[in-house]
């Protein structure tokens, strides 16, 4: 009976993988889903917002750990630092969040007359009391790495065995879109969401999962590069600023997803061939 759960688990590691992702980030979230919602008195500390992050990781570790044990953790890690992939794609990852920072800035200024403080660029108000650096490596490593090892990491090459890169976008994008509804428990901007503005959340998880599908495929399986992107975007969407600049910056990433959808082929998302796990 054992040996054949495990086989039946073996070949369905995302039934398990999905779950363990919610429970370990609401866990790590829980204390902070207490205090707003008056459940203790007790305030409860912004970092367990950035450790929750690690939620997909941990239960891509675990999950990868019970079905390949150690060659599968080696494989998982090899991917996570694969670095050689070509120097136009680091480039992306580091500096293409920026530039559409600055294209939103350039936009808001045309539209609104306001130019954002350039001096506050990669702040985040939610963490100020850390030194600006601290920060960047923080929201790598905790949401770039913390999220992307398990969504790109493990989800994606799996439904990829299965379906086109595109259709696996989607499918992922709505589990990445759940993982993140503890947070309208907590966190003031998600919590003053309507019904129509989630809607365009939701939107814009797709079209930006279609741009971190690109990246994996594109690289050949590199988690490093989606991981990096992610964080650098994070960096530039959290930054102080006047007017509507984070919902122009959000509207570029989402045309960006557009582009790539339009010039790519659904199978794949990328000029070379989707990246499955066996």
């Amino acid at each position: 009976m054992k040996s054949r759960t495990f086989t039946w688990l073996k070949e369905h590691p995302l039934v398990l993988f999905f779950p363990l992702a919610y429970l370990f980030s609401t866990l790590l979230w829980l204390p902070q889903i207490a205090s707003a919602q008056g459940w203790t008195n007790n305030p409860a500390s912004t970092y367990w917002h950035l450790i929750g992050g690690l939620g997909p990781m941990l239960a891509a570790l675990l999950v990868t750990w019970i079905v390949s044990g150690r060659d599968g953790i080696r494989e998982l890690g090899s991917r996570t630092f694969k670095w050689r992939v070509g120097g136009r794609w680091h480039l992306f990852a580091w500096f293409a969040p920026v530039a559409i920072f600055l294209v939103g800035a350039v936009v808001v200024r045309l539209v609104w007359s306001v130019w954002p403080d350039f001096r506050l660029f990669g702040r985040a108000s939610e963490y100020s009391q850390l030194p600006l650096l601290v920060w960047w490596a923080a929201n790598i490593i905790f949401y770039g790495f913390g999220e992307e090892v398990g969504w790109r990491g493990f989800a994606l090459p799996r439904l990829q065995k299965k379906y086109g890169a595109l259709a696996s976008t989607a499918i992922l994008s709505v589990f990445w879109t759940i993982w993140h509804l503890p947070l309208f428990l907590f966190i003031p901007g998600y919590m003053k969401m309507g019904l129509g503005e989630f809607m365009g959340l939701s939107l814009s998880f797709f079209l930006g999962a279609v741009i971190f599908t690109w990246l994996y495929n594109s690289t050949k399986g590199s988690i490093l590069i989606p991981a990096v992107f992610h964080g650098t975007s994070d960096i530039a969407f959290t930054t102080p600023s006047p007017g509507n600049l984070d919902v122009v910056v959000g509207i570029l990433m989402m045309v960006l997803g557009i582009v790539i959808i339009l010039t790519h082929k659904p199978a794949t998302l990328s000029r070379v061939e989707k990246q499955v796990i066996e």
